[in-house]
């Protein structure tokens, strides 16, 4: 009888730690849920927590999702995670520097299950359906960590050797997903009239490359010193196929001190459109004419912008969501953000990211501009913690299911079910 009694109590205790762990729905009063039941929660430390790295935008096979981990003090981890139950499918750390190096991963090329990064000067290529390193090599000039590429080529930005070691810029490097041998392939025509931050002539952020009319070509976006700090940004389009610029020097904003592009050039229906500073361009691809420009009051710096079911939405540095026709710039609905943010990740009418001024996990209908999750990681248990501005990860539901998103926090990453 004595067993039996304590049997009981047993069940009753472990059924109420897991009511009490599991999170309930709840709203504030703007009616925004501000915390929902997850799917699962995966620990994202082996031992005690360390810096775990950063990823700007989500990394996929199938719907499996690469995330970084830690193993102690100097294991930092990409790990590929099985959406459906939160298990790791492999590991991978062959990092050249065990001691300092994190895994940060702004922007990749992945091509036939192999992803390729760098973080300066070294360069990796790893197998993302085996978790194994397909080649990884040092450099002896860093390059900028940012990577564009289409098939078996990648492009990245580091200096040229064509230039004497007193003056300072970045070109366009081509490299092979195979073998991981780049070389120089392309350098704008800087005019040399004006060093900025010293001795720098000028650089290049971004080479997309896009094919129309039967011909390779590369969207290329490169910025120049015209006075004190001041750069001018430019737009040009290179073609591969005949090795020539259709357009060079496409001016996209006037000179500024912040006048460079940072986040990705998005194409849709034969225009580019660009964030540079505080503006948001667009531009017609074949001639590079400008078709209408943006203001903002801040920049669209850390978070990005996408365009999705015909709806331009730009994520800002001023703390607000916008809604812009991308045919024409005007604006269509503006709400409330978070200023500094992770990348928006789009899902079934949905926007979400984590907002680095509210640390929690947000959600944006953009079809109305309302706010419908913001959801605060201390209502999930974890008292203390906040979410990542890391990439959030969507994917889809099948048989008419809803999908799932994920977010990490400092702890732990967490599933949830989609919005819609």
């Amino acid at each position: 009888m004595k067993i039996y009694f304590i049997f009981i109590l047993i069940i009753l205790f472990g059924a109420s730690c897991s009511k009490e762990d599991t999170p309930t729905l709840k709203r504030n009063d703007k009616g925004e849920l501000i915390s929902i039941p997850y799917l699962w929660k995966k620990r994202l430390h082996k031992s005690n927590p360390q810096v775990n790295g950063r990823m700007d935008t989500p990394i996929y096979l199938e719907k499996n999702i690469v995330i970084p981990m830690t193993d102690g003090p100097l294991g930092r981890l990409l790990s590929m995670i099985n959406t459906e139950s939160g298990n790791t499918i492999w590991e991978w750390d062959e990092r050249f520097v065990p001691e300092t190096e994190e895994i940060v991963i702004y922007m990749f090329h992945l091509y036939q299950n192999i992803l390729f990064y760098n973080i300066g000067s070294r360069l990796y290529a790893v197998n993302i359906k085996t978790g194994e390193t397909h080649w990884r090599k040092r450099e002896d000039r860093s390059f900028w960590s940012h990577t564009y590429g289409k098939g078996a080529e990648f492009y990245i930005f580091g200096r040229s050797d064509a230039f004497p070691d007193s003056i300072d810029q970045s070109i366009v490097f081509k490299g092979d997903m195979y073998t991981g041998k780049i070389e120089e392939y392309l350098t704008p025509n800087f005019t040399g009239n004006h060093l900025y931050g010293g001795n720098r002539i000028g650089s290049v952020p971004a080479a997309v490359p896009i094919d129309f009319d039967g011909k390779e070509h590369l969207i290329v976006v490169w910025q120049e010193g015209i006075s004190g700090y001041n750069l001018q940004s430019y737009l040009g389009l290179w073609d591969k196929t005949n090795g020539e610029w259709i357009y060079e020097k496409s001016v996209i904003v006037e000179p500024s001190l912040n006048g460079t592009l940072l986040n990705p050039p998005v194409i849709y229906n034969d225009r580019v459109y660009l964030a540079v500073g505080f503006e948001l361009a667009c531009h017609d691809i074949r001639s590079g004419k400008q078709l209408w420009k943006r203001r903002f009051d801040g920049e669209t710096f850390f978070s990005n912008f996408l365009i999705e079911e015909g709806k331009l939405v730009v994520n800002n540095e001023d703390q607000f969501v916008y809604c812009l026709d991308p045919i024409s710039g005007t604006q269509l609905w503006k709400t409330r953000g978070s200023g500094t943010s992770s990348y928006m990740s789009y899902l079934n009418g949905v926007v979400y990211f984590v907002g680095g001024a509210t640390g929690n996990l947000h959600a944006v209908d953009i079809g109305s501009g309302k706010t419908v999750w913001k959801i605060d990681i201390n209502n999930l248990g974890e008292s203390g913690d906040r979410f990542r501005t890391s990439a959030v990860y969507v994917t889809p539901g099948e048989n008419n299911k809803k999908g799932k998103v994920i977010a990490l926090g400092g702890l732990n990453a967490y599933c949830f079910e989609a919005y819609r």
